[in-house]
């Protein structure tokens, strides 16, 4: 048997998102006689309660704007526990990670799951950003994207190398996501749904997610027939900067009873359970983790025709795809879904049938053979990218 390949994981963990939640799927589920795996980042939260038993954890705080001592202080940690790949991702990570394993000698691999150029920051700071990225991808050796819009955009955008891109689509957790297994109860009687019709929106309040949209739209919906808008309901789970204006676009509009805010959730599995309909009105989306899991509960979706959704579900099949960031489409399509649980329902199915294709299986079995061959194993005793782990 070949020896282990060492492999680390960076990440910044300031807050508990996607990119944490596939890290913690990687570092559990990678077969640990394959790996020896190493994880860098925050002391604290979700995240490390998730993975601390997992992998040998080595704290670091790159929550700082710009600290070059990150670089010295990651090589240190890379030449000590031999690391010879890197997986980093969210910009500051990749930047640290990316110099840091080139001054140690080690290969540096990037999962990009949003462009710099989509990025949520003022204009200086966006230029600072790509240039600070221009930098550190000189020094990657393999690109890890989501999807094939993000694929296309590093190889022409930003004049990366096609053999130095690879393409594994988000995962989802198929045994855990089980339409036939969950306990809604909980969120049922928290909420007081019982006899309502259930929709749910999840992520974070912020103006990606397009949530202000939504609230537009249940506003349109209220005059299309009030009687019926009496008993729908729906539950947004998040927090975020947009939290205080979203509750007043709310209650400005008289639908605080019919919105409700939940907070952030640890539960999502029973959350989406409880929902009838899933909606997600967003403006810019990697690939959402919260689509395939509301896809493998086969919830129907109503979401925006954007790249990362457009590429996940087809409009008329898995979901009702509208134009982003307008709510006279978004109420109209919702609507119909209200008044026609059958076709809802065969959206449901159909949409657990196609999150099958993204299983975690193979998310980890891609990622396996993309370390094996950064690596520059032969990949024989590693996964092959189609095996199941």
């Amino acid at each position: 048997m070949s020896r282990k390949i060492r492999l680390l994981f960076v990440i910044e963990n300031a807050a508990y998102g996607g990119g944490e939640k596939v890290f913690s799927q990687l570092i559990k589920g990678l077969p640990k006689d394959r790996f020896n795996i190493f994880c860098a980042s925050l002391q604290r939260g979700r995240f490390y309660e998730d993975i601390k038993a997992h992998c040998r954890f080595l704290p670091l705080d790159l929550t700082n704007r710009f600290n070059l001592r990150n670089i010295g202080g990651l090589k240190r940690m890379m030449l000590e526990h031999g690391i010879e790949i890197a997986h980093s991702q969210g910009a500051r990570a990749d930047f640290y990670c990316a110099f840091a394993a080139a001054a140690a000698g080690a290969k540096a691999v990037s999962t990009v799951a949003m462009p710099v150029e989509g990025f949520d920051v003022n204009p200086l700071k966006k230029r600072v950003y790509a240039l600070l990225n221009s930098r550190a991808e000189k020094k990657i050796s393999r690109f890890i994207t989501v999807t094939g819009r993000l694929e296309a955009a590093l190889v022409s955008g930003h004049g990366i190398p096609a053999a130095n891109v690879m393409l594994i689509p988000n995962p989802v957790d198929l045994s855990e996501f089980d339409p036939s297994n969950f306990d809604a109860g909980r969120v049922i009687e928290r909420y007081s749904l019982r006899g309502r019709l259930v929709l749910g929106a999840l992520g974070r309040l912020e103006w990606q997610k397009g949530f202000t949209h939504l609230i537009s739209a249940f506003k349109i919906m209220s005059g299309k027939e009030p009687a019926l808008i009496e008993r729908v309901v729906c539950l947004v789970a998040g927090t975020g900067s947009l939290e205080a204006g979203l509750k007043a676009q709310a209650a400005a509009a008289g639908l605080e009873k019919n919105i409700i805010f939940c907070g952030e959730t640890a539960d999502v599995k029973n959350f989406l359970g409880a929902l009838d309909i899933f909606v997600m009105p967003s403006l810019l989306e990697g690939q959402p983790l919260a689509l395939l899991e509301a896809m493998a509960m086969a919830r129907p979706v109503v979401a925006s025709a954007i790249a990362g959704i457009s590429e996940t579900v087809t409009d008329g099949e898995q979901a009702v795809l509208v134009p982003s960031g307008n709510p006279e489409a978004l109420a109209d399509a919702i609507y119909k879904l209200v008044k026609d649980p059958e076709a809802a329902a065969q959206l449901g199915a159909s949409a657990r049938k196609k999150a099958e294709g993204f299983s975690l299986a193979l998310y980890i079995g891609r990622h396996a053979a993309c370390y094996a061959a950064v690596a520059g194993r032969d990949g024989g005793s590693l996964l092959n990218p189609e095996d199941p782990v």
